[in-house]
């Protein structure tokens, strides 16, 4: 029996795909990673159907690929090898639990953002989830896995931190969980204190398994919020007001973004132009509170950090979130309403790519500088991406590209690309959501010891190798 027809009998018919317009959709994403068909395509509804597809591949040593929506920018569900087939987990899209106490819920992989955005408002609306800048239709799952960054991330962290545990089918077939669901379900509270094992999952590319549920923590919704716009000069001094600005504990978010990219989310056409004497970047910044006296009190600590940097450069400027409606219009709140469709400005072209990066804060202004100089050498927009992670613990900085997909475009991305990362790994950088090109400059340089344990882990997890193979030099 081939492979095609024993799929079939697990999942149906309907949901086994060969034909050429199907491997063509899977064998690309809008990056420059070079595109590769897989040999076909399976979409299991099922924990029971996971485990048998997996178990044919083990009998045939067929790759297998996990997918949920392919809206990554990073390559990282193009085959690496000849004959994979892609595991497309769409079907798998219940949110199965909301604990309102405890305030996590528990989603399958194919539960985007839009789903838990709809769900929540309308039957926990006192609750939220956060969200990344990313299409609605993207999968919650999968960024969370990937350790993205979110609207939360200036306070909490990456979206890999608000994992309160998982259940995963290993590449040998078992059902596992981590967190405190080993306990059952309807238990979902968190990962501590046990052995941290949901690190076997998070950060690895579906290496290692399929996650097919996995509980994440929600947030109380506050009763007040207030937002404003911080216009800022120069990498140094931008940088250093950041830090400033999360430290002081006060804010809930901080997005910034070159001033190029800014005037693109205004509509600006393509390609944006910068004209002296501009503002370098525009950072929105989130503020909330149980009051209103506590969102003002907090306000004011943010004008404060800016009064003062204006003594080393008074074109430093504070402008509140009013004043940004009456310039801007009511457009304006659009930015403020996550999951958002402002993403889609981003794919004007085919073409949309980015390297990035979280940095020890001390080197991020650095990062910023020079890798500005480097988009600016190939050509291209400056549309960089920061923002504090963490209470400032660690940054985020990212340059983007959109661009046509003719040959000598691509060459230049790729090149423009390989330059931005060795110079954020000279900084000593780690890049997030790496394409196979990046982790192979990132293996070069990291410690031996750590890229022998994810080999064992790999091998162990993995004996025979079908799981996403290629990733990580593995």
């Amino acid at each position: 029996m081939d492979m095609k027809t024993r799929l079939a009998k697990i999942v149906g018919p309907d949901f086994v795909k060969d034909g050429l317009a199907e491997r063509y959709v899977y064998s690309m994403d809008m990056t420059e990673n070079p595109p590769k068909q897989p040999a076909m395509v399976v979409m299991p509804s099922t924990v029971k159907e996971i485990q048998e597809i997996i178990e044919a591949a083990n009998e045939t040593l067929t790759p297998l690929i996990p997918f949920v929506t392919g809206q990554n920018v990073g390559g990282l569900t193009i085959p690496q090898v000849d004959g994979a087939v892609i595991v497309d987990l769409k079907r798998m899209d219940r949110i199965i639990e909301v604990d309102p106490v405890a305030m996590y819920m528990v989603i399958e992989p194919g539960v985007t953002f839009g789903h838990v955005r709809k769900y929540l408002d309308e039957h926990y609306p006192e609750l939220v989830y956060t969200y990344p800048l990313a299409p609605p239709y993207t999968s919650v799952m999968a960024n969370a896995l990937l350790q993205g960054l979110c609207d939360f991330s200036t306070a909490r962290g990456s979206m890999a931190d608000f994992v309160n545990g998982l259940e995963a089918v290993l590449p040998t077939g078992e059902l596992v969980k981590a967190g405190s669901g080993i306990l059952g379900e309807g238990n979902w509270f968190g990962r501590y204190p046990l052995p941290d094992l949901v690190g076997l999952f998070s950060g690895w590319q579906g290496m290692t398994g399929i996650v097919t549920k996995i509980a994440l923590q929600i947030f109380p919704r506050m009763p007040y919020s207030k937002h404003a716009a911080l216009f800022t000069f120069e990498e140094a001094a931008t940088t250093d007001l950041l830090i400033q600005i999360a430290r002081s504990r006060v804010v809930d978010d901080v997005d910034c973004h070159s001033m190029s990219l800014v005037k693109m989310l205004m509509g600006i056409p393509y390609p944006v132009e910068v004209f002296e004497g501009e503002p370098d970047y525009g950072t929105l910044i989130s503020i909330s509170g149980n009051s209103l006296e506590e969102v003002n009190a907090n306000y004011n600590v943010i004008e404060q950090i800016v009064e003062n940097a204006k003594k080393d450069d008074p074109r430093q400027i504070l402008v509140s979130w009013k004043a940004v409606k009456k310039l801007l219009g009511d457009e304006a709140d659009s930015w403020l309403d996550f999951p958002s469709n402002a993403f889609s400005i981003l794919t004007e072209f085919d073409g949309l790519s980015w390297v990035g990066t979280y940095i020890n804060p001390k080197n991020w202004g650095i990062a910023l500088q020079g890798g500005r100089k480097i988009v600016e050498k190939y050509g291209f927009e400056l549309q960089s991406f920061l923002k504090p992670m963490n209470r400032m613990h660690f940054g985020e900085f990212k340059f983007i590209i959109r661009f046509p997909k003719d040959e000598d475009t691509l060459t230049r991305v790729r090149q423009c690309n390989e330059e931005l990362l060795d110079f954020a790994l000279d900084l000593g950088a780690l890049p997030y959501k790496t394409p196979v090109w990046a982790t192979n400059k990132l293996i070069e340089r990291v410690d031996p010891g750590f890229l022998e344990l994810m080999k064992k882990v790999k091998k162990t997890l993995d004996p025979n190798g079908i799981f996403n193979p290629g990733r990580w030099g593995l």
